[in-house]
């Protein structure tokens, strides 16, 4: 069964650095957080958290390394923990209301890897943060569309895998 799991992940990490690669024509627009939210709904936080891992640094082999790559981990592990602790609630959770919180995990994503001009001080996080929430709101949107669309048909592909994997 570990190899299984492995491949499992593998497979949506390549499909979220695929799809992230693939959008990067459009700001802050991609697949990936929907994805890394949608692992940890059904597998947890850990699986969330992986995923999370693997999509910033398997992506930014191709879009390039910085310092906001620890921030991209960091943000996006984030909403894989919080997807995986959302996840025994998941089923009670109308569509709508999961989708708008994908649509927030795109403004927590934008906050998170602000983070990283606290070097330079409070003022220059707040103006880099205010700057990039146009951005943000691009992200928000897009995971809102992307929720609407991936969820119904990965949440259930991902469901029986995970019957399959007896997890």
């Amino acid at each position: 069964m570990l190899t299984r799991k492995i491949a499992l992940i593998s497979l949506l990490a390549a499909l979220s650095i695929v799809g992230r690669i693939y959008m990067s024509s459009i700001p802050n627009v991609q697949p990936s957080t929907v994805i890394i939210i949608i692992t940890g709904l059904v597998f947890g936080a850990r699986f969330g958290l992986t995923l999370a891992l693997l999509t910033a640094i398997g992506s930014d082999f191709m879009l390039g390394f910085g310092f906001f790559t620890v921030m991209q981990v960091i943000a996006w592990g984030v909403i894989g923990l919080l997807s995986g602790f959302l996840a025994r609630f998941r089923t009670k959770i109308p569509m709508l209301v999961m989708a708008c919180y994908a649509g927030g995990c795109g403004y927590l994503y934008g906050f998170v890897v602000s983070l990283n001009m606290l070097i330079g001080g409070v003022p220059s996080f707040i103006t880099y943060w205010i700057m990039g929430l146009p951005f943000d709101t691009y992200h928000a949107i897009g995971n809102l569309a992307f929720y609407i669309i991936l969820s119904p048909i990965l949440i259930r592909l991902l469901e029986a895998e995970k019957k399959k994997l007896q997890i």
